[in-house]
């Protein structure tokens, strides 16, 4: 009978009916209180509702599936993810090491940890995390910008910097984004003819974009300056070489551009009744902006920021998967 509930709840997930699909799940666990995939479900189900109210039991039933399989990083990931919801980010840390640990290539756990240790100040730290992401997951467009980023502002190797988002353009090359901050690069260099170019292309690609077009105008606005200088000296000195300390400051608009944990349901299953592999989609982490004003050479980025409404503070953004067997086998196949 507990099956039957639980079959039943699969089947009201999966047509979108989720506050009916728990209590069918709740009912399984009545009948059977050890029953693996309902205690995960319900769980994340719980979760992704944003019922603040229901955090704890959903904390319990994880940790009682810790109890059962301590090896299943799903359980551990999710156990980040409701940590995250609390706004507990050093238990948030601790349960995303967990499930890295037992699953290397846990794409949503490695960008998760990632993000979180950025946001805590220790971009350093989440470097190795990203690169083992795309080494797994080398079309990750948001790893590869936020890997981007810490190349351009912690680590200062702007050649490592270009080929994450010569990697994101390869992968999209309509990508806005990437574009853009391979731009930032041609920018860091002193490389305004190459900047020029690419911000046409970028405004090309996004009109609408009024960030774009101001960051072209400010690029030309610099070449101008130069070729002025130029007809009245006669420098015979390249734009390439103009002093970047000159240039206004490049860095990235504040907006929350992430969906919160509920907004996007992400259930695993155990079993060949499985869910569906849903990984929570974010909108674009880090379009980046220039400060019309003279100011250092450094791109400055703002951190990516995540959405959630259970409270005021914005934490990084966040990705949320929960596979099931026979989801893990296609993928890793």
């Amino acid at each position: 009978m507990n099956s039957t509930f639980f079959q039943l709840g699969v089947v009201l997930l999966e047509r979108g009916r989720a506050q009916q699909a728990l209590a069918y799940l709740d009912k399984a666990l009545e009948m059977d209180p050890d029953h693996q995939q309902a205690l995960l479900n319900s769980a994340v189900l719980i979760q992704e509702s944003g019922n603040a109210a229901l955090r704890p039991v959903a904390v319990s039933r994880l940790l009682r599936l810790v109890q059962k399989d301590p090896q299943n990083e799903r359980v551990y990931f999710n156990l980040g993810m409701i940590a995250m919801d609390d706004n507990d980010h050093k238990s948030a840390e601790n349960w995303f090491r967990k499930a890295v640990e037992l699953k290397e290539d846990f794409r949503s756990a490695l960008f998760n940890l990632a993000l979180l240790l950025t946001d805590d100040g220790r971009p350093l730290e989440a470097a190795p995390f990203l690169n083992q992401l795309v080494k797994h997951h080398p079309d990750h467009v948001k790893g590869l910008i936020l890997l981007g980023d810490i190349y351009i502002n912690n680590i200062k190797d702007l050649d490592a910097a270009e080929k994450c988002y010569e990697r994101i353009l390869a992968v999209d090359p309509g990508n806005v984004q990437g574009l853009h901050n391979l731009c930032v690069v041609y920018v860091e260099r002193g490389e305004l003819l190459a900047a020029e170019s690419c911000l046409a292309r970028a405004h090309v690609i996004a009109p609408t974009e009024d960030y774009i077009l101001r960051h072209l105008n400010i690029v030309r606005s610099r070449l101008a300056k130069y070729n002025g200088e130029q007809q009245l000296t006669e420098s015979s000195v390249p734009p390439e070489a103009e002093d970047k300390d000159n240039l206004p400051e490049f860095h990235e608009p504040r907006q929350a551009s992430l969906l919160s944990a509920r907004q996007k349901k992400s259930v695993g299953d155990n079993s060949n009744n499985s869910f569906k592999n849903n990984e929570r989609r974010t909108k674009d982490a880090a379009s980046a902006n220039y400060a019309d004003q003279s100011s250092s050479k450094n791109v400055n980025h703002n951190k990516l920021k995540s959405d959630q409404s259970e409270n005021s503070k914005q934490l990084g953004q966040r990705e949320s998967r929960a596979l099931s067997s026979e989801e893990e086998k296609k993928k890793q196949a």
